[in-house]
């Protein structure tokens, strides 16, 4: 399992990483044109456009793998360890299989785009496989909250993802 989080993690952060590089790196190459030269480069905004869909969908299975996402504690911190190990298997599993089932949505909407033969206005790219990614993110985030169940039933502490544990971060002296 171990290898398995690693080889998804890193192809989360290749994706991640890079998708935010090339959009930085349009959008300053853009201002140039449009300042120096008086133009602007029209496969700009439709690239980042769809980079910004990489950024999403692969984002939210990263942040799930670094126990990043967003959280409404006020009744889980008032249980104690055992009933949170029990409530965190619970929700990561109930949030494993609403992944599969948005990614499932996310393939039918796909068929249907193919169907209809859509592409983009600049560059002509069919707009299916741009939205490949979604339920490659669904699906990804899935294996994610699967992977923090699957620590949960077989480590004694409270885990929020695989790799992080549920604490609370612990006050520094001198720290307000």
């Amino acid at each position: 399992m171990n290898r398995l989080f690693q080889i998804i993690q890193r192809i989360e952060a290749f994706l991640l990483a890079w998708s935010i590089i090339t959009i930085a790196a349009l959008s300053i190459g853009n201002v140039l044109c449009r300042a120096l030269f008086g133009f602007s480069v029209a496969l700009t905004g439709e690239v980042s456009q769809f980079l910004i869909i990489i950024v999403t969908f692969v984002g939210l299975s990263y942040a799930a793998s670094r126990g990043r996402h967003i959280r409404m504690t006020a009744f889980y911190d008032q249980l104690n360890q055992r009933w949170r190990k029990i409530m965190m298997i619970i929700i990561n599993s109930l949030t494993a299989m609403l992944m599969l089932l948005l990614a499932w949505y996310a393939f039918e909407y796909i068929g249907t785009v193919r169907f209809l033969e859509t592409v983009s206005p600049v560059l002509q790219v069919p707009l299916y496989l741009v939205y490949l990614f979604v339920p490659l993110g669904f699906i990804l985030s899935a294996i994610q909250y699967g992977l923090t169940v699957f620590r949960n039933l077989t480590a004694p502490d409270v885990y929020i993802s695989y790799s992080e544990k549920d604490e609370y971060e612990k006050t520094v002296v001198g720290e307000v």
